[in-house]
C-alpha cells in the first residue's frame, strides 16, 4: 500500500464494540450486586436488611437466582473479552491495515472464546437442573445452539483466510 486510509466504518464499529464492552461490564457488575443480594435475601426468608438496603425475594426459588447468577458469570466477562478482541481488530481495520499477523489469532480467541461460553452454558443447563429446585412449572432445557456453532465455524475460517492473507501479503512484500 502507498499510504494508510483511514476507515471510518470500522471506527463507527469500534464505538459500538466499545460501548458493549463497557454496557457488559457495567451491567454485569450491576446485575451480580443484585442477584446476589437477591439470593441472600432468598435465603435469609426472603429478606434481606443491609445499610441503605432493604431487599425482598419472596417468592423467587434459590434455583433461579443462581441459575441467573451462573449465566451473568459466563456472559459478561464473555461478551467483554469477545469485545477487547474485536476492538483491537478493528483498530487495525481503521489504520487500512487488517492483514497483520496478530488478527488471524485474534479471530481464533473469539472463537474459542464463543465456544467456551456456549460449552460452560450447555454444561450448567445440565448441572442446574439436576441439582438446584429451580422452581414450580420452570424446566431447564438444554438445547443446541446452531447459529452460535456456526458462527464459531465461520470464525475459525475468517482465522485462516486473515493468516492466508498475512503471509500472502508477506509474500509479495519479499517479491521483486
Amino acid at each position: 500500500m502507498s499510504g494508510t486510509r483511514k476507515n471510518s466504518m470500522a471506527a463507527v464499529l469500534s464505538t459500538v464494540v466499545t460501548v458493549i464492552f463497557w454496557l457488559a461490564i457495567v451491567l454485569g457488575t450491576f446485575l451480580f450486586i443484585i442477584l446476589g443480594i437477591g439470593l441472600i435475601g432468598s435465603l435469609n426468608g426472603g429478606e434481606v436488611d443491609l445499610p441503605l438496603i432493604e431487599a425482598r425475594a419472596d417468592g423467587v426459588p434459590v434455583g433461579r437466582l443462581v441459575a441467573a447468577l451462573v449465566g451473568l458469570v459466563v456472559f459478561a466477562p464473555g461478551i467483554a473479552y469477545v469485545c477487547s478482541q474485536l476492538r483491537r481488530i478493528l483498530s487495525t481495520l481503521a489504520e487500512g491495515d487488517p492483514f497483520v499477523p496478530e488478527n488471524a489469532p485474534r479471530l481464533t480467541r473469539i472463537s474459542i472464546a464463543i465456544a467456551l461460553i456456549e460449552a460452560i452454558r450447555m454444561g450448567s443447563v445440565l448441572i442446574l437442573a439436576a441439582t438446584v429446585d429451580l422452581g414450580e412449572g420452570y424446566v431447564a432445557n438444554i438445547n443446541i445452539n446452531l447459529a452460535v456453532w456456526g458462527a464459531v465455524v465461520v470464525l475459525l475460517i475468517l482465522a485462516q483466510v486473515f493468516k492466508e492473507g498475512t503471509r500472502l501479503r508477506e509474500e509479495e512484500k519479499m517479491t521483486i
